[in-house]
């Protein structure tokens, strides 16, 4: 199971007006389980199935709903732009064929932040990602990118300067020689050629899904991001796609389309969904005798929407609940 260490404060700050016990006493009707607690810091591990909660912005919203802070559907906010696009090559197709991805701008990010999203990146990556091999995210500071993009494959001679590093090298040196690159170089099988994502002006963005370009790179000063997720199945890409973007959100960014085209991939939707169930399946199942209204207003503290139409409960699924398969989920 994850396990992701939380601040009681930074989460009171998150939350609203709460207590240090009532959140401890409110993370184990998330299904979180606490592993320890050291003064202010706390130790959880959480479902797999549950990758929002690889954050503490996920966990806020969580725990607002469950205290009746903030109830309902958090609805992504996406503005359309036609600044952003990202034109994908045929010759991505049998390597790695789907790329999608978001705009973030006007957010505040600190160390604790940042520390935040690389839990939340390597836990999807670890999860729904199946290490790197189904989908992979690069989060980059958008400031020192040039659209429009193209997602594209290069030889192994391709250089640039990666993440961490101060010198450029080739792909093959960063296969070899890097430590995410034996890590996760074999994902790209024996191909002469790789997938690469670069801007308009030539410059590498991302060699995915081993690392991003040094560029870049994420800071305290970066203040909008651009978020690029690709992977060898579209609507794995987008599900981890809309975990990130429900987690920007929360975290103060707004959000802005990436215009995608090109070898059968096109735009993200992150569309919501709509699931009815019957009040008599939930309370037989339960062996309780919940009223409709009492339904709904549980369904509201899931961060769900619920109405009632006729005899059934009609509930609004948002793009990143994507554990949410049928009417026994919403049980």
């Amino acid at each position: 199971m994850p396990v992701i260490e939380l601040s009681y404060s930074r989460l009171q700050k998150l939350i609203g007006k709460v207590s240090k016990k009532q959140i401890s006493d409110s993370l184990p009707f998330l299904g979180l389980d606490i592993e320890s607690e050291v003064k202010d810091l706390v130790r959880i591990e959480y479902s797999p199935n549950r990758p929002d909660y690889s954050t503490d912005f996920g966990i806020a919203l969580g725990l607002q709903g469950l205290l009746g802070i903030k109830t309902g559907l958090l609805k992504l906010t996406v503005k359309k732009s036609k600044n952003y696009s990202i034109t994908v090559k045929p010759s991505v197709s049998k390597i790695r064929p789907f790329v999608t991805g978001i705009i973030a701008k006007n957010g505040k990010i600190d160390d604790k932040t940042i520390k935040q999203f690389m839990t939340m990146q390597e836990d999807l990556h670890f999860g729904i990602g199946r290490k790197r091999k189904k989908s992979s995210i690069g989060i980059h500071d958008l400031d020192k990118i040039s659209f429009p993009l193209t997602y594209t494959t290069v030889d192994k001679n391709h250089k640039f300067i990666p993440l961490n590093s101060e010198k450029e090298l080739s792909i093959s040196e960063i296969i070899t020689e890097t430590e995410t690159g034996k890590d996760y170089g074999h994902l790209l099988g024996q191909s002469s050629q790789v997938p690469i994502i670069i801007d308009s002006n030539k410059k590498t963005v991302s060699f995915p899904p081993i690392i991003n370009a040094g560029i870049t790179t994420v800071t305290t000063k970066t203040k909008n991001l651009f978020v690029e997720v690709t992977g060898i199945n579209k609507a794995d890409a987008e599900d981890m796609l809309s975990v990130v973007a429900t987690i920007l959100q929360s975290a103060g960014f707004t959000l802005e389309i990436v215009q995608i085209s090109g070898a059968k991939n096109s735009s993200p939707k992150l569309e919501e969904r709509k699931i009815s169930v019957d009040s008599s399946l939930i309370n037989q199942t339960l062996g309780l005798d919940l009223s409709t209204p009492k339904i709904i207003s549980s369904l509201r503290k899931s961060r769900l929407n619920a109405i009632s139409k006729g005899k059934k409960i009609e509930c609004t699924i948002p793009p990143y609940r994507f554990d949410i398969f049928g009417p026994m989920d919403l049980v």
